[in-house]
């Protein structure tokens, strides 16, 4: 268990160093280490079998995900964005036994364990693109392979103060957020999202975001891109700066060039990044020191991944199997992403095999390409593009501010754009979100659902 190791060694080199914080509360890496053991004795007189962790950001959220890691107990992460109906099967179907919550740690009804793969460490859910979640089940050493890699990459930019301002049941903020910080002896700012902006977490108040980064004096931090874009307006709204930061990573879905560009013209160090739960998170990554524009990054170093027929496959993926199925350990994995790995190990993503777009020209076109290039537009604050068989493609956008002229907007992206992949027809429509069934927690849209409900009648 390499980062129970890290910060035991940490502890040891330097006990007084701040290990997490969450505004009120600071944890150094000496009392890291003993609030783990005494949660650790809790799990163990409870006899705890398997364990969700729930709720808000917190100290003690992370306290027993290492107080569980350090007794061999598979964690299941409950997002905190997930419907009452989602954590209930995600309970039912894990066979948790215990709940820790706020530091308290609550039985279930659970009485007969369903079958993990040997070697699960943590359960991860994805959201589903059906709304019913589905555990990925994980092995520690790939997660502490992943967080090895991203601070062999980065090296010091990671060894300031790294705030989590996504949920901590999300495995990219779990893993390659807080382990990659511990193992490298930085330090974690863990606040109550309420207090950076995300009450709501998908009505982000993103002055608070930025003010919290400053406030902190973050040095790292990992967004989607539509955080990205808000954190990038209140850059601009309030005139201010997180001076400290060095390191911004954006993932979770395709991000433009442009977005980048714009982000680093105002002063943000943003980089892009590839990953996959079925990864551990991070498989690729552009960093300070290597860094390819229109690449979504360099392979993390233990990663071993191909293309055959286009599409991005892992040979050495950090996945065990399905919760449910048959073991997948060992086997490669394909992604179902397609894209390019150049001989540096750069990885340049176009879009999901499953969402190409064949028009009635013939021309195949992924509709994360041209989505990116929309949604580099200020103007633009969520987009769909179809057209499957028609002679030219159609978008479904959601106006970033009342009054965006949108048509205006897609005339810049199609500046970008080759002249196939050009949006000749827009339609505005309100906001998508996770309650209404159209996106999943972590920010994606559901597009087979949203074509569905927008589109009926049409071809998509």
């Amino acid at each position: 268990m390499r980062l129970i190791k890290a910060i035991e060694e940490h502890a040891r080199r330097t006990p007084q160093k701040t290990a997490l914080s969450d505004g009120a509360r600071t944890l150094t890496y000496g009392e890291l280490l003993n609030e783990a053991a005494r949660m650790a004795v809790k799990l163990k007189s409870a006899d705890c079998q398997r364990l969700a962790i729930a709720g808000d950001n917190s100290i003690e959220w992370i306290v027993a995900d290492i107080a569980a890691l350090s007794m061999d107990i598979p964690v299941v992460p409950l997002p905190v964005f997930f419907t009452d109906a989602q954590r209930a099967s995600v309970l039912a179907s894990s066979g948790v036994t215990h709940i820790a919550l706020a530091g308290a740690l609550v039985p279930t009804a659970v009485q007969v364990l369903p079958p993990l793969p040997a070697g699960t460490s943590k359960i991860t859910y994805t959201s589903g693109s059906t709304g019913a979640p589905k555990g990925v089940c994980l092995p520690q050493s790939g997660l502490e392979a992943v967080a090895e890699g991203i601070g062999e990459f980065l090296g010091s930019a990671y060894a300031g103060r790294h705030i989590c301002a996504l949920p901590l049941g999300v495995l990219l903020e779990n893993v390659a957020g807080v382990y990659t910080a511990l193992m490298t002896g930085a330090s974690v700012f863990v606040p109550p999202l309420g207090a950076i902006g995300f009450q709501n977490p998908f009505r982000p108040d993103f002055g608070a975001l930025l003010r919290g980064m400053v406030e902190a004096g973050a040095t790292s931090v990992i967004l989607v891109p539509e955080l990205l874009r808000g954190l990038m307006a209140a850059v601009q709204k309030f005139a201010l700066m997180p001076q400290a930061l060095s390191f911004a990573a954006v993932g979770g879905a395709k991000v433009a060039p442009e977005l980048l560009v714009q982000a680093r013209l105002l002063g943000l160090p943003v980089y892009e990044g590839y990953g996959l739960s079925e990864c551990g998170s991070v498989v690729a990554m552009n960093t300070p020191a290597q860094h390819r524009a229109g690449s979504a990054g360099r392979l993390l170093p233990h990663v071993r991944a191909r293309v055959s027929g286009d599409e991005i496959v892992v040979d050495n993926p950090c996945f065990l199997g399905y919760l449910g199925e048959a073991p997948q350990g060992g086997a490669a994995f394909s992604t179902g992403d397609l894209g390019a790995i150049d001989a540096d190990g750069f990885v340049t993503l176009q879009g999901r095999r499953k969402n190409l777009i064949i028009t009635g020209f013939g021309r195949n076109i992924s509709p994360e390409w041209v989505e990116s290039e929309l949604l580099a537009q200020p103007q633009i604050g969520q987009a769909v593009v179809y057209g499957e068989g028609a002679a030219s493609l159609k978008a479904l956008l959601v106006p970033a501010a009342e009054g965006a002229d949108l048509k205006a907007a897609v005339a810049a992206a199609n500046k970008n754009l080759a002249e196939y992949a050009q949006v000749t027809d827009l339609r505005e429509i309100p906001r998508l979100r996770a309650e209404d069934g159209f996106m999943t927690g972590n920010g994606r849209i559901r597009r087979d659902r949203v074509l569905q409900h927008f589109c009926q009648g049409e071809k998509t």
